[in-house]
């Protein structure tokens, strides 16, 4: 009886990875800010560089939409940052946006949607970006965002921290660079105790991200000057179920139940 139970959760979980959907891209990397690659893996998302010819690097990402299989509870346990200022209308906000939830998993969703509903996208670079300024603002450009998702859920005891990187896109995209054949842009990855980290952008997506995101494996105190990413491959699709958030439409990869 035993051995038939296990044969058959194993053929279930067998039968989920076979379905999840999976994108999987390549791209060449060229100049001295190539450097910033590097291999990065979290879950769902993986990033392999390799030598190519003439000094050039192959980016090769693979991304699922299989879902997270995290079973952390919230609250988490752990205490809110204590290196963060204090902001009682922050702490506010963040009960209200988790009032309810029992995961992680959750709270992240409650956290991130509530954001999105909150604060406009906003390209400009001249406003300032900080988590009191945006939040006092409701417009902010990817950092601001970032940096305030990232200031939200450490008020809810919950890990995270900002990523750099290339979001490819077309030609007329916000922030589009041509060297890049996209934009540099910021988003954040979220640690979950029993899977490691896991990537969101606030301003598009909760626990994932598509192919087109192409994490720095260091940080870069500037804007890199002298790089080339040209597109190669790009293949397959993901079910991330779409999450209206005021006047943003966020992308939500499945937790598993």
């Amino acid at each position: 009886m035993i051995s038939r139970i296990a044969s058959l959760l194993f053929a279930a979980a067998f039968a989920a990875v076979a379905t999840a959907g999976e994108q999987v891209a390549t791209y060449r990397g060229e100049g001295e800010a190539a450097r910033f690659f590097d291999q990065y893996d979290n879950d769902g998302y993986s990033l392999a560089v390799a030598s190519g010819a003439g000094g050039s690097i192959e980016l090769s990402v693979r991304v699922s939409d299989s879902p997270l299989a995290s079973r952390a509870p919230f609250p988490t346990g752990l205490p809110r940052d204590a290196a963060l200022p204090r902001a009682p209308d922050r702490d506010l906000f963040v009960q209200t946006a988790v009032r309810g939830a029992v995961s992680q998993a959750g709270a992240v969703e409650g956290i991130l949607s509530s954001l999105a509903a909150l604060v406009r996208y906003d390209p400009d670079r001249v406003r300032r970006q900080d988590p009191a300024a945006v939040f006092a603002g409701r417009q902010a450009n990817c950092v601001g965002l970032s940096e305030l998702a990232v200031d939200l859920l450490r008020r809810a005891g919950i890990r995270a921290r900002t990523v750099q990187g290339v979001l490819k896109g077309r030609p007329g995209t916000t922030g589009y660079d041509p060297d890049i054949g996209g934009a540099y842009h910021r988003w954040i990855e979220v640690h979950y105790p029993d899977r490691g980290f896991v990537f969101s952008d606030p301003s598009a997506s909760v626990n994932g991200v598509d192919a087109r995101y192409l994490p720095f494996g260091r940080r870069a105190l500037s804007r890199p000057r002298a790089l080339f990413v040209d597109s190669l491959t790009f293949s397959g699709e993901l079910a991330y179920e779409p999450l209206r958030a005021g006047g943003t439409t966020l992308r939500v990869r499945a937790s598993a139940r």
